[in-house]
């Protein structure tokens, strides 16, 4: 069987690496895995050459690193960080600038399929009333991406990282869940409303549930065309995710919300600024983080064929839920 080669950009980031692992788990051999980064002498970068995986520098914003980064392969996994010190700074390149660039090299390099890390447009959503820069630029990328003559580009959209709540940097954010005790001595998580009539986020495992959903896509990736995939593991509402850390991990823990999303702290940090606002759009879209209500059929069914191609079974060829999640990670 002629394998083939699948290009990861942001390979030593959580969805790019999530990406490689799932695919050097597949057991047919189809796919020879190629991962771009900035710095091949990163422990990160020594540890992907380590299981297998080609590494070659290459710098987003440079056409001519690009194309031959991609030559020869067969698809395309690209997450661009909004964050990049790089990006978005005045009179210079911004997040789409590098998308296109990044887009217009792997046409140039003969890329038949291209998978990204996509989102629906908060101010689309919002009528113009909650734009986030992140979002909408993600968006502006994906739709560029559309109009290319590329056999298949899909968007696999992530939600919100149940791995946040591994992060004691975050927890201040969020009322000190699940590390800090707040002034009453409770793990108390605060957050604003989600919006809709349930409070439903849309939350994603990274490590367990990403990269399969675009190892399922690679698989049948013709069938996904022109697709924005619902990247979730459960839809879950903010108040649950409390009795599901109790239960599994037999600590007590309580809720809270904000009075308004504008509450949720920022520190001045451009990636907690579109976390705030990702709670204002939801508000006023009724909790519409994809433009649609959440649904898991489609993660489900990219994940049972990753699952079946890995050969996982039981709970691992499942979607991750939040309690199984923190009984893994935090019991």
């Amino acid at each position: 069987m002629a394998t083939k080669l699948v290009t990861v950009f942001g390979a030593t980031g959580a969805q790019g690496g999530s990406v490689v692992q799932a695919l050097l788990r597949d057991k047919s051999g189809t796919f020879k895995i190629r991962g771009i980064t900035r710095n091949p002498a990163s422990e990160a970068a020594k540890a992907l050459a380590d299981s297998g995986v080609e590494v070659v520098k290459a710098d987003g914003l440079n056409i001519s690193e690009l194309v031959p980064a991609f030559e020869g392969s067969w698809a395309v996994f690209v997450n661009i960080n909004s964050d990049d010190p790089c990006l978005n700074q005045k009179d210079g390149p911004s997040e789409t600038d590098m998308g296109k660039i990044i887009i217009d090299a792997a046409l140039e390099a003969g890329v038949q399929h291209f998978v990204f890390s996509g989102m629906a447009s908060a101010s689309e959503i919002t009528n113009g009333a909650v734009p986030n820069q992140a979002f909408d630029e993600k968006h502006a990328i994906g739709q560029h991406g559309r109009s290319k003559a590329f056999t298949s580009f899909v968007d696999v959209s992530p939600g919100w990282y149940m791995e946040s709540f591994l992060w004691p940097d975050l927890a201040p954010v969020f009322g000190g869940f699940p590390f800090n005790p707040d002034e009453e001595g409770h793990l108390t998580f605060t957050c604003p409303r989600w919006g809709g009539p349930n409070d439903e986020a849309p939350f994603i495992a990274m490590a367990a549930d990403y990269g399969d959903m675009v190892h399922g896509v690679l698989l049948a990736p013709e069938k996904y065309n022109g697709r924005l995939i619902q990247g979730l593991s459960q839809s879950r509402s903010l108040e649950s995710v409390i009795p599901d850390y109790q239960t599994a991990t037999g600590k007590k823990a309580r809720f809270r919300f904000m009075e308004t999303w504008e509450e949720l702290e920022t520190y001045g940090m451009s990636g907690l600024v579109t976390v705030q606002r990702m709670f204002g759009f939801c508000q006023y879209s009724g909790g519409l983080y994809y433009g649609l209500p959440n649904d898991t059929m489609q993660a489900a069914e990219l994940k049972a064929a990753a699952a079946t191609a890995q050969g996982k079974t039981g709970d691992d060829a499942k979607l991750m839920t939040l309690e199984r999640f923190f009984k893994q990670h935090l019991a």
